[in-house]
């Protein structure tokens, strides 16, 4: 299952990457719940040996600390996908009345 969505997006995003961005690609596949693909795996592997080298701390807290970071990211994507966006809306003051406008001015 990895394996197939991480071919997808490369097929689909690799060659932009390689030709306009001059840049690597590696496809961030991950389950709801939380299963990481081999290529994503290798990801948070390499970023956790650096890290933990950078910041002078053991290797398994680093990584633990970046498994908890990207799961819960994943548990708030996946609750506004299920509930949606929840922020309220900002009303431009063009949409406002303009008498309560004025009555504030004044």
């Amino acid at each position: 299952m990895y394996q197939c969505h991480e071919r997808e997006k490369k097929t689909k995003y690799l060659q932009r990457v390689l030709q306009i961005e001059k840049a690597n690609f590696t496809p961030f596949v991950i389950s709801t719940t939380g299963g990481l693909a081999p290529e994503a795996s290798a990801f948070t592997k390499r970023l956790a040996q650096k890290l933990s080298v950078k910041l002078n701390q053991s290797y398994s807290h680093v990584m633990g600390f970046i498994r908890r970071k990207i799961r819960i990211e994943l548990l708030k994507t996946t609750l506004m996908a299920l509930r949606g966006y929840r922020k309220s809306k900002v009303t431009a003051i063009a949409e406002l009345d303009l008498n309560l406008l004025q009555f504030y001015v004044n």
